[in-house]
Order: structure tokens, then sequence, then C-alpha cells
């Protein structure tokens, strides 16, 4: 299930309703007339935070949930990294050529996760949660490689 939700009216409601309270679980929650468990919860600078799930949790347990969540949410966007930034644009049915361009995109991805863990040890002697080098620099770069060493006269 997607653990984003959106601010609606009732979401808003429920917000008002935890307040002050540091975990509070909406059981039966409707989204689009499906019910769910809505989970507010409290993150390290005390900032109320949402995701729905579809299994009951004990309000003491939230903050751990939202913890394994925000790790579940950085795969999910490296994964949108992924389509976005590194995925070839094809409109070939061809079976074989789009399982290249899937392998080949995650190549690129992998290799731009790779660079930014190196750089980021080089500089701060630690990994940052975010990337230092984004996605479209680490394109660019790559292209003028390219460019560079493989162009004849280069």
């Amino acid at each position: 299930m997607n653990p984003y939700i959106v601010r609606s009216q009732t979401v808003k409601a429920a917000f008002d309703k935890a307040e002050g309270i540091n975990s509070y679980v909406f059981k039966d929650f409707l989204v689009k007339d499906e019910p769910i468990n809505l989970v507010l919860v409290d993150d390290k600078l005390g900032i109320k935070r949402a995701f729905v799930c579809n299994f009951d949790i004990a309000p003491c347990l939230a903050y751990r949930f939202y913890e394994m969540y925000s790790k579940r949410w950085g795969i999910e966007t490296g994964y949108r990294n992924l389509d976005h930034d590194f995925k070839a644009k094809t409109t070939t049915r061809n079976y074989n050529i789009r399982l290249f361009y899937f392998l080949f995109s995650t190549c690129l991805y992998n290799l731009w996760v790779l660079v930014n863990i190196c750089v980021s040890l080089a500089i701060y002697g630690r990994i940052k949660d975010k990337p230092i080098i984004t996605a479209k620099l680490f394109a660019i770069l790559l292209y003028k490689v390219q460019v560079e060493y493989f162009e004849p006269g280069g």
C-alpha cells in the first residue's frame, strides 16, 4: 500500500485531533472508500508526520514503524530517480531492448550512488544523507567525459 497520503480535510482534522499527542493511530480511516490505518507520529524534531498502512500498529510502536517506513521512502525515491533521471526513453516493444535499457539505467543509477558515497567520504569523512552530486549534474559530467575522451580528436 502506498504510504503517502494527501492532506485532505479529513486528514487535517485527524492532525488537529492528535495535536499534543506523540503518536496516534486512526483505525479504519477511509481513503477512497478503502479502510486503512492512518498513523500520526512526531519525528525527532517534533514535527507531526503521517503514513498509512493496512495492519494494526500500537501507538507506542508508531515511531519505530515511522523510522522503518522512512527507509522505504528512500528506496521509492531511488526508483523515482531511476525512472526520471536515468531511464532511456523508447517506444520499442522489443523485450530485449527494453531489458537492456532498464539494466543499463540501473547500472548508471548505482554508479551515481557510488560516486556520491565516494565524494561524501572524501569531503566529509562520512556518508551524507542527501546526494552531493545531483542526478542531473552526474548526467552532464558523464556526457562531458564521453565528448572529451571518446569523440574523434578528443
